[in-house]
């Protein structure tokens, strides 16, 4: 994936929406292999994303199903589409609140779809 960082810009747009990419700030990153989960601003929101670079549909399914199980909380693909940097994705969703209680999951979701993709993939 690209030289991503905190600090620099990435453009996310949601196609169905008919909403075009625009440059918002990274403000924290995770790349684990072919997984990436940012959350980023535009200066006054924050939002974030957790997508898997080259993966097909129906394997992001499973991810979803084999990541519930194992961190114990509901994850799932949505089915609303979302561009970065030009690339068609579909993001997992999870339950997070910006609250200590919350505060672990983002990663180790992130973690844990790294590890089921690898393991699939081997």
């Amino acid at each position: 994936m690209h030289h991503w960082e905190v600090g620099s810009s990435i453009d996310v747009g949601w196609p169905d929406f008919g909403m075009p990419e625009m440059s918002y700030e990274i403000v924290e990153i995770e790349k684990l292999g072919r997984v990436l989960r940012a959350r980023v601003t535009d200066g006054n929101k924050q939002g974030g994303f957790l997508v898997i670079q080259d993966c097909p549909e129906v394997v992001l399914e499973q991810l979803a199903e084999s990541a519930s199980a194992r961190t114990g909380f509901k994850v799932i693909v949505s089915n609303l589409r979302c561009s970065i940097d030009g690339v068609i994705f579909r993001s997992f969703d999870y339950e997070w609140y910006p609250t200590p209680e919350f505060a672990e999951r983002p990663s180790l979701l992130a973690r844990t779809l790294a590890e089921l993709y690898d393991d699939l993939r081997n």
